[in-house]
């Protein structure tokens, strides 16, 4: 990939009032049903297709429709390989390797011509519209896009002229291989053909000369002095490839056209299709840039093909290909590319919006590159945090097992309903920089520590001072604790261990948490963490709550069961502080769109 659209800005298009995007070579768009994915790869698409759009695609019909794109990454190589007329009016307006172009449709537009493409003009400050050779040299990097729309709109898609189809424009981009090797072949056969149908033929058909004579006549009766030849058009090669269609043939029966199958099997045609295309386009050498934008590529696929068609689509993205597409599936979100999807969601005020890619936030809140490996690695490992409107953190693995259980026995719905993500980041020091981060994506996020939380990632975090009151009075408890031989206190920081230790540490302070003196003390954290949007576990740690024995996969089993089978009351010694935790994840301050209300 070398140059491609790094930024785009969308204003009073449909559910985009104004909507600003940061894109990548493969951009996966993670949202609900309705938030306007959609609207986004169409404001895309037009953003490079010269078209005249509907009234019903304003959002506001008293202003303008805006669309604007930064396009980066136009080196002088790339612009070596551009042809005199498309290079020179590029260079007057690149800023660095890079140039803004915008679009616009003025109110109560009525022809194509009143749609003006404009470019940014660095020297000046200004946009200027349709400078001389500019949309020309545009083509030129970035050919008309190829998109792939939702499977209800085939029957529309199936009604356009073959070439702007969405197999016609798949079958051109395959044509270009088949040109390169058969090429002359081909045109040796066309060319033999003109010669028998055409009006000039050096071997024109006799049967078409006969037919003229007799026609002839019959002209000459009327006009004396006029005569005609029939001609036949021979397509040429591309014309041949723009006609193009997909016959499928099933089992023994005569092959029937593309659109005459399901939607399943014409989705799995179209990515069978892209499949290929990645293949073909491993080794070339692209001096434009595709836009492929896509709705659902994972629709009606097994979950083995689904990975297939992932894999094929970030090829293309290193291939000459920018892919943008809209999904429902964390099947199409692999860890490492999680950073650049974006998080689409729409609220009554503001319409469509995007909300900060984890790449941008993790730049922002950890700039050192190996603190931000570890936590993509943490908040990647349930791509559900993408699809979600809401995230709980966790320390361990038990609350990641029975939490979800819990929650619905009080609730009645399960996390996943309230579009809620549960992730688990495996220590006491991730909690804080993974609840900063996804603050910074302005994803509403809360967290579940354990009690020694408040002893130690708080304190590194100043959400708690050192020398706080309570933290003292229960370090002095701890200190009682270890002169009576019960625990064993590290001497850096006062706080429990396991070496050498009749308790491990985290039983020392669930035993603490018992101490008689102690409770009004981690009441008092508790109500503290809280305005910090985290829960601290009163009684050490979630096992306490819960009485489990151990911290093993039988035993959560065991747990789950009893709970589905008894209920809550039944198998937890403290059920009401369950409760309570359930209250308070529930995110209660919502609107009807799932996003958390905007004051």
């Amino acid at each position: 990939m070398t140059h491609y659209i790094t930024a785009l800005k969308v204003e009073n298009f449909r559910s985009c009032k104004q909507l600003r995007l940061s894109l990548a070579p493969f951009v996966p768009l993670v949202g609900y049903n309705n938030a306007g994915k959609s609207n986004i790869l169409s404001a895309l698409e037009w953003l490079f297709k010269e078209r005249l759009l509907p009234s019903g695609d304003y959002n506001d019909v008293d202003s303008p429709i805006v669309v604007e794109g930064e396009i980066t990454g136009i080196s002088e190589d790339v612009l070596a390989r551009l042809n005199d007329e498309h290079r020179d009016p590029i260079r007057e307006y690149l800023d660095g390797d890079s140039i803004w172009i915008r679009r616009e449709q003025p109110p109560a537009a009525k022809k194509k011509s009143d749609v003006t493409l404009r470019i940014y003009h660095p020297a000046h400050a200004e946009y200027r519209a349709n400078p001389r050779g500019i949309w020309n040299a545009i083509k030129a990097l970035f050919p008309e896009p190829i998109r792939v729309g939702a499977m209800e709109n085939a029957a529309e898609d199936a009604a356009k002229a073959k070439s702007s189809s969405t197999i016609g424009k798949l079958l051109a981009e395959l044509s270009s291989a088949v040109r390169k090797t058969h090429a002359t072949q081909v045109d040796r056969y066309l060319r033999a053909i003109s010669r028998l149908m055409e009006a000039d033929g050096s071997r024109r058909l006799s049967e078409l000369d006969r037919i003229d004579e007799s026609i002839n006549e019959k002209i000459d009766d009327l006009f004396p002095g006029m005569s005609l030849k029939l001609h036949f058009d021979v397509p040429s090669f591309e014309d041949i490839f723009k006609a193009g269609t997909v016959k499928v043939i099933e089992r023994d029966e005569e092959a029937r056209d593309f659109t005459a199958y399901g939607h399943g099997a014409q989705r799995s045609i179209q990515m069978a299709l892209i499949r290929h295309l990645a293949d073909i386009k491993q080794d070339s050498d692209c001096s434009t840039t595709t836009l492929l934008l896509i709705d659902e590529p994972e629709l009606y696929l097994h979950p083995f093909a689904i990975e297939q068609v992932r894999e094929s689509l970030h090829a293309l993205s290193l291939h000459g290909y920018q892919i943008v597409f809209s999904t429902h599936s964390a099947q199409m979100i692999t860890v490492h590319r999680a950073q650049d999807a974006a998080l689409i969601r729409k609220s009554g005020r503001r319409g469509t919006f995007a909300r900060k890619r984890l790449r941008d936030a993790l730049l922002t809140v950890l700039p050192e590159v190996q603190a931000q490996a570890e936590h993509l690695f943490a908040l990647s490992q349930s791509t559900s945090v993408l699809f979600a409107n809401h995230v709980i953190v966790t320390e361990g693995k038990t609350e990641l097992r029975l939490i979800p259980p819990v929650y619905r026995s009080v609730h009645g719905k399960t996390l996943g309903q309230e579009q809620t993500a549960l992730i688990e980041v495996g220590s006491v020091d991730s909690i804080t920089k993974t609840l900063e981060i996804l603050r910074e994506m302005d994803l509403p996020a809360r967290a579940v520590a354990d009690l020694d939380y408040a002893f130690r990632g708080a304190v590194r975090t100043g959400m708690l001072r050192e020398n706080d009151e309570d933290l003292i009075a229960l370090k002095s408890i701890l200190q009682k604790m270890a002169n009576e031989g019960r625990c064993r206190l590290n001497g850096d920081n006062g706080l429990p261990t396991s070496k050498n230790s009749p308790l491990t540490a985290a039983e020392a302070f669930q035993r603490l948490a018992q101490e008689p003196k102690a409770g009004d003390h981690i009441d008092s954290l508790h109500l503290k963490l809280l305005s910090h949007d985290i829960w601290l576990w009163k009684l050490g740690a979630i096992e306490a709550h819960l009485g489990l024995t151990a911290k093993s996969e039988s035993e959560w089993a065991r747990f789950a069961a009893e709970l589905e089978a008894s209920g809550l009351d039944a198998c937890c010694p403290e059920a009401e502080s369950l409760r309570s935790l359930v209250e308070w994840l529930r995110f209660s301050e919502r609107g009807s769109d799932g996003c958390l209300i905007e004051g």
